[in-house]
């Protein structure tokens, strides 16, 4: 049996030729969907802060550069004046959204109202982990994945 390369298209770069995908690994395994969308622009190595907090600090360059631009002016304003702007986040290995805030707090943009329970309790995420966010234009939301997780210490 021959095997085709799939075509992936970048609907949140409509402007982006469509590469070419395998959709199965060496093993010939399925590649999760999460995985074929590899442009993370946003990524955070979470701390003990993130964890131990009810919210996210945001990396401030990634913010400004790939989700902001996105936003409405009115939006962006708001963020930027420290207004809690609400955002669905949808996270994109459970399927399910989620309400929080995003906004800005001196240097930092910070995702609120909700993380705790909503990502680090649900997913039980730990210090360590690197996640990813990005901007859904079509439906207006942030977009969630754990990226990886650090190796689970082998017991002898």
């Amino acid at each position: 049996m021959v095997r085709r390369p799939t075509l992936f298209f970048d609907f949140l770069n409509p402007e982006a030729p469509p590469q070419t995908v395998n959709i199965r690994d060496d093993n010939n395994a399925p590649v999760r969907f999460r995985d074929l969308m590899r442009q993370w622009p946003v990524k955070k190595v979470l701390t003990a802060r993130d964890i131990n907090y009810s919210q996210v600090v945001m990396p401030r360059d990634q913010v400004e550069d790939f989700i902001l631009p996105k936003l409405l002016l009115d939006e962006q304003n708001a963020i930027n004046r420290g207004v809690q702007f609400p955002i669905r986040v949808r996270d994109l290995d459970s399927m399910t959204e989620h309400p929080l805030c995003l906004w800005e707090n001196g240097s930092s943009y910070v995702l609120t109202s909700g993380w705790s329970a909503s990502f680090v309790r649900r997913r039980a995420l730990q210090v360590g982990e690197e996640v990813g966010f990005c901007w859904d234009e079509r439906l207006r939301m942030l977009r969630f994945t754990v990226l990886s997780r650090p190796p689970i210490p082998r017991q002898e």
